[in-house]
């Protein structure tokens, strides 16, 4: 009998992990594309970019500098001067968290800020 418990309590969990999975795949389909791309210095709105119109921007400030390109409506950092390129790594975004590089302290966010105060998500 006890058997019988321990394999219910992994199906079940098991279960419930496949669900949560299922829901965060749904969630990033279901994210609705940007239209801009608000760029932050220090906190400090910075520039407002158009993502339907292609380019290259460098974003500059006295601790380093970004490259940001945008490409068939998408945005990615596609150089860095700081030491661990964790921004470049992000990959072409358009919706969903924002991308941040810590030491250069610049931050893009998707569409215009929320009304309900919430600027990002910690997944």
């Amino acid at each position: 009998m006890k058997q019988l418990q321990t394999k219910t309590w992994i199906l079940l969990l098991s279960a419930v992990c496949l669900a949560l999975i299922g829901l965060m795949i749904l969630q990033k389909h279901n994210a609705k594309p940007a239209k801009t791309a608000e760029v932050y210095l220090e906190g400090e709105l910075f520039r407002t970019i158009d993502l339907s119109e292609d380019g290259v921007y460098r974003i500059e400030s006295d601790r380093g500098w970004n490259e940001l390109t945008v490409r068939d409506g998408k945005l990615a950092v596609t150089a860095a001067s700081c030491p661990d390129e964790d921004c470049v790594r992000c990959g072409w975004q358009n919706s969903g968290p924002p991308i941040t590089c810590l030491p250069n302290r610049m931050t893009v966010r998707f569409g215009a800020a929320s009304e309900d105060g919430v600027d990002g998500v910690v997944r």
